[in-house]
């Protein structure tokens, strides 16, 4: 594990010890939160958002969260061939074999979530990482962006007890928080987005042009900020609401997404390519906010959206 590794490691720990979980009356100081972390440094915001969607995720199964100084990871991406989930026959455990890509944090997380297919739908297991079962592939990683938060295939091949289990039957994909976590997940791009007009609005050129691309994005993190605090009210309200939670979700995100796409094309626009040359780290917040981002899937998601919307047009 390289020093900044390590200290990320240690401050997402830290950052995320007093975020509230989502639906508990307090989700605005929850999003604000992860916006923090990302603006912070989108690694950070990157390895907050997922320790605190596990911790979301044992709450919402009513299972008890690993020990303090833990730190998790939400692994469920799927590879060519999912990984799957067999009953031990006579036994009170399963045995959890495949592969994932994706797995951030592989080499800094104590556990992850990992999903999984039993008996033809999904589930989820929480999976300690030090097991001898489980095998980190050699990273593939060649972008400069989010290097640090160590994201590459994990092999496993793991024998679980039942309590490891935390949801069957699709629960993961089908509960009200997988959306909930959905918005957390923009809250951190808006923030990686707010966090390079921070580091670049002190020295931001005054001539007409540049100062107009300034109002601009400042009316567009206004917009991402008010977008989640409405967003957060209406889960506070309605927690359990799963089919409003998927609604939201969509919409939040692809709101994001779009404002985001438009402040990163501003920036440079506004200040020519002097901060990407010249000052240390701006290429990169550009790039993993980018790279980040791209969890939003986009017309896949509006299509969705649009769906929604002609099954139930009346719903606001």
């Amino acid at each position: 594990m390289t020093a900044e590794a390590s200290r990320l490691r240690s401050l997402t720990v830290a950052r995320s010890a007093a975020i509230p979980l989502p639906g508990g009356g307090a989700t605005r100081e929850r999003f604000q939160q992860l916006w923090a972390a990302a603006a912070e440094n989108p690694s950070l915001g990157r390895l907050v958002e997922a320790h605190t969607d596990a911790l979301a995720i044992l709450a919402e199964a009513g299972r008890p969260a690993p020990p303090d100084g833990s730190i998790l990871g939400v692994w469920a991406a799927r590879g060519a061939e999912p990984v799957t989930l067999t009953r031990c026959s006579g036994r009170r455990r399963s045995r959890l074999r495949g592969s994932t890509p994706w797995c951030s944090g592989a080499g800094l997380v104590s556990h992850a979530l990992v999903t999984a297919e039993l008996d033809a739908r999904n589930a989820l297991a929480l999976v300690a990482i030090g097991d001898p079962g489980v095998h980190l592939q050699p990273t593939d990683w060649t972008s400069p962006a989010f290097v640090d938060t160590d994201t590459r295939t994990v092999d496993f091949d793991v024998l679980l007890d039942d309590d490891a289990i935390i949801g069957t039957d699709g629960w993961y994909l089908d509960r009200p928080g997988f959306w909930h976590g959905a918005v957390g997940v923009a809250a951190c791009w808006a923030g990686c987005a707010a966090g390079l007009v921070g580091q670049l609005q002190e020295g931001w050129r005054t001539d007409p042009h540049a100062t107009a691309h300034l109002g601009a994005i400042d009316a567009l993190l206004w917009q991402m900020r008010a977008a989640l605090a409405v967003a957060a009210d209406e889960i506070d309200h309605g927690p359990s609401d799963a089919a409003a939670a998927h609604r939201r979700a969509l919409r939040v995100r692809h709101l994001v997404d779009v404002a985001v796409a438009e402040i990163t094309d501003r920036v440079p626009r506004a200040l020519g390519p002097g901060p990407l040359a010249m000052l240390p780290g701006i290429h990169r917040i550009l790039a993993e906010t980018d790279l980040y981002r791209r969890q939003c899937h986009a017309e896949r998601d509006l299509e969705q959206l649009g769906n929604l919307v002609r099954r139930d047009p009346a719903r606001t």
